[in-house]
């Protein structure tokens, strides 16, 4: 009974033990599972933490990239901005007047220019001269080719000896030019003063002494001829109406694909003399040209010239007009075809024009007839008279530049060295050949054998030259050209019977500086 009183108390202890760590394990394990949880907060949150910041830094790190672009460009510009400083000139002050006392001085189309500040005022200055030397190869006097008067055989001329000073205010001109050459030279004259407004563009006109522009062969520059100088038909007919230095008013339109010109047109300068009973000629011209083709390489221009001198110069034997000219040369001074002096009412001349522009080739001519109205004197025959003549004359510029096209006088003008001469630099400069074939025909209202006295015509001449030249143009101020001419002159003497005419050649060689 000890025993088991003994076992009895040991199981129940044991038992109560077991109670008791039964009823105290739930709590223990409720504390672990809060405090777990509140770690697995804690480690969220500071993952959450975490996840925010790194949005922010990529936040960050896209400003700053986009900041760095930003100012990438703005450099990029700067740059851009600083470049066209350095290549741009400054744009004018328009604040601050320029000083009245300041000028410029240029070298505008190759000529000497001073200008205002304020470019309203200019002033400028040309020059030409044209030096020929040269000579006429005859046959023996008396002989068949050779009956009438002799050349010289050698000899010299200052053709042209011109200075120009021109001014010019707004769209208000004068030109003054002087010449120290001529045919022959030795005696200085004046070859225009004359003022010119240009009211409109491209109109210009014009009063004072001045050179109309007769047809093509008169309107090209005498720089520009093909050959030492103008066909005799148009050097005759510009002359009854224009030419050098002819007192005119009038004006003209210069546009790119046409142009008009019309003058009202007195004496030349020089020609009012003590000698003449009535002083002065009036008269009056019109010429129309354009180009209706024209592009890189071609040029097409025809035209029309007409003039009428209604009031000849009288001297005390009346009014008279006398047509004349040289063989196409200025060495020598003598005029193989010559009407002598016509008693004339009135005279007029008209005749087409016609230029054709291919690359370096050119092809150009003229017809032109001269009308003279004689006065009536008692019982003498004196019927209207009409001459006539022409010239075709063609260029080709061996080196390939063009001749190209003036609109300001609607002709060619000379070809620019592509080139120019240098012993340094290799350059040849412009290379010309040109050929011409022109007629004056002085003859009207006569018979062989018959004086022209009995029919009141006139055995002025018949004139034919077959002209050839090679021009050098070193550069654009600078030109010399070799021309040879063969002439045949066919003139019978004011009784009809006997030839005075010339058969003959002449070689030329002119040296021109002009600018």
């Amino acid at each position: 009974m000890a025993s088991i009183a003994h076992r009895i108390p040991a199981g129940i202890a044991l038992g109560g033990l077991g109670l008791v760590l039964a009823l105290g394990a739930p709590p223990a394990r409720a504390q672990d599972a809060a405090r777990m949880e509140a770690i697995e907060r804690q480690i969220r949150a500071l993952q959450g933490e975490l996840t925010r910041m790194r949005r922010d830094m990529q936040a960050r790190e896209t400003e700053a990239r986009a900041a760095r672009q930003e100012a990438a460009q703005a450099r990029s510009e700067a740059q851009a901005a600083q470049r066209r400083l350095d290549t741009t000139p400054p744009p004018p002050r328009l604040t601050e007047a320029p000083p009245p006392d300041q000028v410029r001085l240029a070298f505008r189309d190759g000529r000497p220019t001073i200008s205002s500040a304020d470019g309203r005022f200019q002033a400028f200055m040309g020059g030409q001269v044209q030096w020929d030397v040269g000579g006429a190869i005859q046959g023996q006097p008396g002989a068949a080719d050779s009956p009438g008067e002799r050349l010289d055989t050698f000899g010299q001329n200052l053709r042209r000896g011109r200075l120009l000073f021109g001014f010019r205010y707004d769209d208000f001109q004068l030109n003054l030019t002087p010449d120290f050459g001529g045919s022959p030279d030795g005696t200085p004259t004046l070859y225009e003063a004359n003022f010119n407004w240009s009211p409109v563009r491209p109109l210009t006109l014009t009063l004072g002494y001045y050179k109309p522009h007769f047809g093509l062969g008169d309107a090209m520059s005498s720089n520009d001829f093909l050959m030492l100088e103008r066909p005799s038909i148009i050097e005759i007919a510009r002359n009854i109406a224009a030419g050098d230095a002819r007192a005119v008013i009038g004006g003209r339109w210069a546009a790119e694909r046409w142009f008009a010109s019309a003058y009202l047109t007195g004496d030349s300068y020089g020609s009012n003399e003590d000698s003449q009973a009535t002083t002065g000629q009036t008269g009056a011209m019109l010429r129309v040209a354009g180009r209706p083709w024209t592009d890189d390489d071609a040029d097409l221009h025809l035209g029309v010239t007409g003039s009428y001198a209604f009031d000849i110069r009288r001297d005390s034997e009346g009014q008279s007009l006398r047509l004349r000219d040289r063989p196409e040369w200025r060495i020598d001074q003598t005029r193989l075809i010559d009407t002598g002096g016509l008693p004339a009412d009135g005279a007029w001349t008209v005749g087409p024009e016609f230029g054709l522009r291919w690359r370096n080739f050119l092809l150009q001519g003229e017809y032109v007839r001269i009308g003279v109205d004689q006065s009536e004197s008692g019982t003498s025959p004196r019927p209207d008279l009409a001459f006539e003549g022409g010239y075709v004359e063609a260029s080709w510029v061996i080196t390939g530049e063009p001749r190209r096209y003036s609109t300001s006088s609607a002709a060619f003008r000379r070809p620019d060295p592509a080139n120019p001469f240098s012993l340094q630099g290799g350059g040849a400069g412009a290379w010309e050949l040109a050929l011409r074939w022109s007629l004056a025909d002085l003859n009207d209202r006569v018979t062989r054998g018959r004086p022209q006295a009995a029919t009141g015509g006139v055995f002025g001449g018949r004139q034919e030259i077959i002209g050839t030249s090679l021009s050098w143009y070193p550069n654009n101020y600078l030109r010399f050209v070799l021309n040879w001419n063969i002439v045949n002159v066919d003139r019978l003497n004011a009784a009809g019977t006997t030839q005075i005419g010339e058969r003959f050649h002449t070689i030329g060689l002119r040296s021109q500086l002009a600018f």
